[in-house]
């Protein structure tokens, strides 16, 4: 059976928490909070730095009974499976599940179902959880760590964004992997280029230094994805594409010679090459966005080390609404 519905729980620090609901938002509306979220919308759980697991729900029930009276609907006889209880911060609304009662909960759920029991290689893995007050069955998905690789790039500096809100920042902007035309007009070593590949999106990277060029050649080269690497030495103001989407992660005054007003003329000419602009910034660019003719759609913070960078989504007017 295909799941129309899923489960998601998501874990995050305090510091990456407003980045983490402004994935949320962009992956499931507007509406929807929490670290734990059901919906209808598929995404893949490996996409998410903060995504920790999925369930796609075959079944529920409104109470431990009639679940495990539903089981036996699933699985299949030639299949080799195990049950796990999936805890999260609100599965114990229905009362205190200890470990013990989890185990036995899953052994009787799995007990019922169809298959052979492998608790250490199963080829699928079932998962029950309650969520207010409502118990659900279905198939369990682990997020994978895809990331984690890229911390360590072959080139790197260290203002550079980080491969965890670089990952974060191509899933805003392109939530639900859509034919969208991306470009990262100021890229450096290419941290957002390789996040967008690995996920299998194409973002074109553009950059004055060669140097740095150079580098996000070498770091896409080295992980080897089957994407174009379309990489060239440009200034913004050069630019003539139109695109979907830019990402701008501005220059910081306290690490290079880049002034307010190269600052703001960066973001005047990516609204004029892109309908969307995602900006990063340790500085206010509010006035700026407005003046470039941009509108502010969604924002959030997140800190790294000793300051604080500031994500602003920004479109323009007609595109807003």
């Amino acid at each position: 059976m295909t799941a129309s519905h899923y489960l998601y729980t998501y874990g995050y620090t305090e510091d990456e928490g407003e980045l983490a609901e402004l994935e949320i938002r962009a992956f499931f509306g507007a509406t929807v909070k929490g670290k734990v979220i059901l919906s209808d919308i598929s995404i893949d759980p490996s996409r998410s730095v903060f995504i920790r697991e999925k369930l796609h729900i075959l079944t529920q029930a409104t109470n431990v009974a009639d679940l495990i009276e539903k089981a036996r609907e699933y699985g299949c006889a030639s299949e080799s499976y195990k049950v796990i209880f999936l805890k999260h911060e609100l599965s114990n609304m229905t009362g205190e599940w200890k470990v013990e009662q989890r185990l036995q909960l899953a052994r009787t759920i799995g007990n019922q179902m169809p298959g052979i029991l492998d608790l250490k290689t199963p080829s699928r893995i079932y998962a029950i959880t309650n969520l207010n007050g409502v118990w659900y069955l279905g198939n369990y998905e682990k997020s994978k760590p895809i990331w984690m690789k890229h911390v360590k790039k072959p080139q790197g500096y260290s203002t550079a964004l980080n491969a965890r809100t670089a990952r974060t920042l191509v899933n805003i902007a392109n939530p639900h992997e859509e034919a969208l035309t991306m470009i990262d007009p100021c890229c450096g070593i290419g941290t957002v280029l390789v996040e967008a590949a690995s996920m299998g999106m194409l973002v074109k990277g553009r950059d004055k230094n060669p140097l740095a060029c150079s580098g996000a050649r070498d770091n896409l080269q080295y992980y080897n994805y089957p994407i174009p690497i379309d990489i060239e030495i440009k200034v913004i103001e050069d630019e003539q594409g139109q695109y979907d989407v830019a990402f701008l992660d501005l220059p910081y005054n306290l690490y290079t010679h880049s002034t307010e007003v190269q600052q703001h003329a960066l973001i005047t000419h990516a609204a004029r090459i892109a309908d969307r602009v995602v900006i990063v910034t340790i500085d206010s660019m509010d006035e700026a966005i407005q003046h470039a003719g941009l509108q502010i759609v969604d924002r959030a913070t997140t800190t790294k080390q000793r300051f604080t960078r500031e994500i602003l989504i920004c479109q323009k007017p007609d595109l807003s609404n």
